[in-house]
């Protein structure tokens, strides 16, 4: 049977990984004192080239001296009990063999240019002593750690799913300086990317990852093994290149391209948003994959922790497991030898309601003020916490997080519940079964009407309306404001917060991303008008980004956009141009039908001993219908209600 690449990439990577493995666990056995370092000079032809040279001590050849004894001793000075090589996963064994074999074959073709002189005789007994020891040690290699593992398997599928083959991709990467972009959607792969890149083990060099662009590149690691000669490499986070402008971009990609030598460029995304159109066109290869699925996950059980893939596959799909939640920090802490595949899988599980609906794009997101994560296993809701709290998001103050009320939860605030909102109400309702028919493929998003401006006088319910929208269309509502925007002061510092703001609505999609009082931009035809004058610079760049944002949002699928005014004609005319807030909706103070509408929407099931206690006329005949009173109710009767009475705690103002 003919091997695809994938396979073929995952067996190179799996034996980078295990030669990294062998490496420091020579050094680990040299520390304890069972074996010596001795360092020597290759002779390369581009220099000196220092190669260490591993020999067994008097202690160690000791303790193999006595048989299955002196292995549990090993086992335990080198801090490895309890591990054996024969629970080692098949993919991970087969990486043995091929090395086994290469070395004996070294070993024959060796003996067969030594002499038979009893002194050649000795040498060779001794080599062949000190290379049973090396083998014996390392049966004592500990299983591989999930993490890179997990990375080298999610790139193997993105190169075997390329759809130019193996030639096409070696051509490439044996340029000096290729510009390759590496699209895989899994939280966290950028960073044990950068890690991966860094310990050698996905091309067989050192890497040096140099930032393309400062504070935007793909890894923290450092560099945790000095001493070793390293190739650079710039790189580029995709979490990071929407906050970049593009001209900005552009000249960092130009620099790169035009020093001497020109290095590698890579670009790692985790995330789903779109790429810049510059990236896209500049580089020379983009391998994609999907993220986690249970086939991926089983491999990993099986290398990590010799579990049979068909066990927990079985389990996996028996609790319906999904795992777009998880981060490969998570599988770095729950994937570890001597674990079930059902613990592995429960632990899976708790995470799952934790964080399904909070996905990591940063390392923060879902901690409290201290940085740390709650530890609570179960959904917030179901700890005591109410689901319309708010919830600052991570990696941006300016945005508040507010989750959707269960649908079937009781005096829930929906759009269908309110009154007076009219054209804005009938968006809603559209609005939602259009998405309907976008989350079952039946409509593209671009023809939904997904951009709405609210504009009324103050206290109208501008902000009731956003959050009766999260409601009724059960999605996320991040709600921001122009004002706290500027609360940076500085340029930079502001124009991050306007990034911060659509970069967690793009993560947090499908969702509405409300942003209040709008009109504090301005307009770029005056800035007198604001009472700024001589910053119109400032302002223009605020409001350039704005459009630039809102465009880019309008292409990414899911992004609602809901902007409140109290001042509609002191925005700039370009917002509310097509693609953008197009839909204007103006809310009218409300009328006798509406306020009719409000208060009995308020008092609730209080409404009937309310008219009991109103005062007596012949005049006022007023009935409940339907949760509503009477539109006959004249103004002047509707007023006498006590509007002071008590409704459900649970109740807030509508307008």
């Amino acid at each position: 049977m003919m091997e695809i690449l994938t396979d073929r990439v995952t067996r190179y990577l799996l034996r980078r990984i295990r030669r990294l493995a062998v490496l420091d666990l020579y050094q680990h056995a040299a520390v304890a004192g069972l074996l010596d370092e001795i360092a020597y000079d290759a002779g390369g032809s581009t220099g000196p080239t220092m190669i260490s040279r591993w020999s067994p001590t008097v202690e160690l050849m000791h303790l193999l001296s006595l048989g299955d004894q002196g292995k549990q001793i090993l086992a335990r000075r080198l801090g490895h009990a309890g591990q054996h090589a024969d629970s080692l996963a098949e993919h991970w064994q087969s990486q043995q063999a091929p090395a086994a074999a290469a070395r004996e074959a070294r070993t024959s073709s060796m003996s067969s240019l030594v002499s038979s002189s009893a002194c050649d005789t000795e040498l060779e007994r001794q080599a062949a002593s000190e290379r049973k020891a090396l083998a014996v040690l390392r049966e004592q290699q500990p299983l591989p750690k999930a993490a890179p593992v997990a990375v080298a398997l999610l790139i193997a599928r993105a190169v075997g799913s390329h759809p130019g083959g193996w030639e096409a991709l070696r051509s490439i990467l044996r340029r000096p300086d290729p510009f390759i972009v590496m699209r895989i959607p899994v939280p966290g792969f950028q960073r044990h990317c950068g890690r991966s890149l860094e310990d050698g083990l996905i091309i067989p060099s050192w890497m040096k990852l140099d930032e393309l662009v400062r504070l935007a590149g793909i890894c923290d690691y450092g560099d945790r093994r000095p001493g070793k000669l390293r190739k650079r490499i710039k790189t580029i986070a995709g979490s990071e290149v929407h906050k970049i402008s593009d001209r900005a971009l552009s000249r960092a990609l130009s620099d790169a391209v035009n020093s001497e030598p020109p290095p590698p460029i890579l670009l790692v995304d985790q995330t789903n948003q779109d790429l810049p159109e510059i990236i896209m066109h500049a580089a020379d290869l983009v391998l994609e994959a999907d993220g986690l699925d249970h086939t991926l996950l089983s491999e990993l059980l099986q290398i990590c922790c010799g579990i049979a893939p068909k066990q927990s596959l079985a389990l996996m799909r028996e609790k319906g497991l999904t795992l777009d939640h998880l981060h490969l920090d998570d599988l770095a802490l729950i994937v570890r030898p001597g674990r079930s595949s059902a613990e592995i899988v429960s632990a899976f599980e708790a995470l799952r309601e934790d964080r399904a609906s909070d996905l990591e794009s940063g390392d923060g997101e879902g901690s409290d003020g201290s940085g740390r994560r709650k530890s609570s296993g179960v959904p917030e809701w179901r700890s005591g916490a109410k689901p319309e709290e708010k919830r600052k998001s991570a990696g941006s103050a300016t945005v508040e997080v507010i989750r959707p009320q269960p649908a079937d939860a009781e005096a829930v605030l929906r759009v269908e519940t309110l009154s007076g909102y009219g054209e804005a109400a009938d968006w809603a309702t559209s609005l939602k079964l259009d998405l309907d028919l976008w989350r079952n493929g039946l409509l593209d998003w671009s023809e939904l009407s997904s951009r709405l401006l609210l504009s009324g006088p103050p206290g109208i319910g501008k902000t009731t309306f956003a959050r009766a929208l999260c409601n009724t269309l059960q999605v996320p509502l991040l709600a921001t404001s122009v004002a706290r925007w500027l609360e940076a002061s500085y340029l930079g510092d502001v124009l991050k917060s306007i990034n911060a703001a659509f970069t967690v609505a793009s993560e947090h999609r499908p969702a509405i991303l409300f942003v209040d009082e709008i009109d504090n931009l301005g307009s770029r035809a005056s800035g007198d008008s604001r009472g700024h004058k001589g910053h119109d610079d400032y302002w223009a760049s605020l409001i350039n980004r704005v459009l630039e944002l809102i465009d880019g949002a309008a292409k990414t699928e899911g992004v609602i956009i809901v902007a409140a005014t109290n001042l509609p004609e002191k925005l700039d005319p370009a917002l509310l141009r097509s693609g953008r807030l197009e839909r204007h909706v103006q809310i009218p103070r409300p009328d006798i039908d509406a306020l009719t509408g409000i208060l009995a929407h308020h008092l609730g099931t209080d409404l009937a001993k309310v008219i009991e206690t109103a005062p007596k006329s012949d005049t006022f005949d007023v009935t409940q219908v339907d949760g509503k009173l009477e539109p006959d109710a004249t103004k002047s009767s509707v007023e006498h209600i006590p509007v002071n009475a008590k409704a459900s705690g649970s109740r807030r103002n509508t307008v």
